[in-house]
C-alpha cells in the first residue's frame, strides 16, 4: 500500500525523479484557464482540484486569477495537514466525492495525474459526481498504456485511451483535446469544430 507522505512528495515532486518541473505545470494551468474562460466567455471564478496533492495548482491560479476560489480534495493526510489551510485542501478521495457538499458546479474541475492510479471501480464510483461538478471545463490528465513510462509507476493501471474516453463520455463529458473536457450541456453551445 503506497503512502502519500512527505517522503513521497519530496521524491516525486521535488527530487531527481520528478517527471515535470514548475514550468510545465504552469503551462498546464495556463492552458486549462484559457480554455475554460473561452468556453465561459468570462474570467475564471472557481476551481475544484480532485487528487490535488499539495495543491500545486493553487499558487499559480492565484497569480493568474486572484479573485478565483480554489478547493482541493486530497486523500493524503500529510498534504492536507501541511497545506490544507494555506491552499484550501480538504481530506477525501475521488470515489467519495459524493460525501462532500458543494454549493454549485465549478468553472474548472482538475483531476491531474490521478485516475491511472485508481482501480476501475474507484474511477466509476466517482466519475458521475465529478462530471456533475463541471460548470465550465475539466482538465482530466491521464496517461494510458501507450504513453511512455515516466514518474511513479507503482500501482499504475495501464489502460487504453479508449477506456477513459468511453468512461468520461458515459458520465456526460465531451472531449475538447489537450486533456480538456466539457459537460455535454455546454458542448451543445459550442461550434462543431470545438469538440470531437
Amino acid at each position: 500500500m503506497k503512502t502519500y507522505d512527505r517522503t513521497y512528495f519530496d521524491h516525486w515532486y521535488r527530487g531527481g525523479d520528478a517527471p515535470r518541473g514548475d514550468a510545465e505545470l504552469r503551462r498546464s494551468v495556463q492552458l486549462a484557464v484559457a480554455i475554460t474562460e473561452s468556453i465561459l466567455n468570462r474570467d475564471l471564478r472557481s476551481v475544484l482540484d480532485v487528487g490535488a496533492g499539495e495543491g500545486r495548482w493553487q499558487p499559480i491560479l492565484y497569480e493568474l486569477r486572484p479573485e478565483a476560489s480554489y478547493m482541493g480534495i486530497e486523500p493524503s493526510a500529510y498534504a492536507v495537514e501541511r497545506f490544507g489551510e494555506a491552499r484550501n485542501l480538504r481530506h477525501g478521495t475521488f470515489e467519495e466525492l459524493h460525501l462532500h457538499t458543494f454549493d454549485e458546479p465549478f468553472d474548472l474541475v482538475v483531476c491531474a495525474d490521478v485516475l491511472h492510479y485508481l482501480s476501475p471501480a474507484q474511477v466509476l464510483a466517482g466519475m458521475d459526481e465529478l462530471a456533475d461538478l463541471v460548470g465550465g471545463a475539466a482538465f482530466l490528465e491521464v496517461f494510458t498504456d501507450k504513453d511512455p513510462a515516466e514518474g511513479d509507476r507503482d500501482g499504475f493501471h495501464r489502460r487504453p485511451a479508449e477506456w477513459y474516453r468511453a468512461t468520461f463520455q458515459a458520465a456526460g463529458l465531451r472531449p475538447l483535446g489537450m486533456q480538456m473536457w466539457v459537460h455535454e450541456e455546454l458542448a451543445a453551445d459550442l461550434d462543431d469544430m470545438e469538440t470531437f
